[in-house]
């Protein structure tokens, strides 16, 4: 191979690297937008939020309250009234991890419910 060969062909994949570095960016400026977070208290939906906006949540159970801290796209329990405190104990959760949160004693679950776009 010639150098003017050599040097097109490292100038291509620098091309490609670069191109890579910013999708990756992209991706994760975008990674929590479209998401629906749900509330339920039994089988309703009591409160619905986007966790792209700070916010603290309060639901009233059969136990007594709780409070779902969002934060930076993810959320929490922070305070709630139940004996156990487990579901303070499951920490924060974000976009894509699809773990519920979950308050037996007040019959109270958070859970996201997918990507709003269609």
């Amino acid at each position: 191979m010639k150098k003017k060969e050599i040097k097109i062909l490292i100038v291509i994949a620098l091309v490609a690297v670069a191109a890579l570095a910013v999708i990756k960016v992209i991706q994760k400026k975008n990674a929590g937008s479209g998401v629906t977070v749900a509330i339920y208290y039994r089988d309703q939906i009591v409160k619905e939020f986007d966790p792209a906006k700070d916010a603290v949540y309060t639901v009233k159970g059969d136990y007594g309250t709780l409070d779902v801290e969002v934060k930076d796209d993810k959320w929490h329990v922070t305070n709630e009234e139940c004996p156990n405190h487990i579901c303070h104990q499951m920490g924060w959760v974000g976009p894509g991890e699809y773990l519920p949160i979950t308050c037996l004693p007040n019959n109270i679950v958070v859970v996201q419910e997918g990507s709003s776009s269609k």
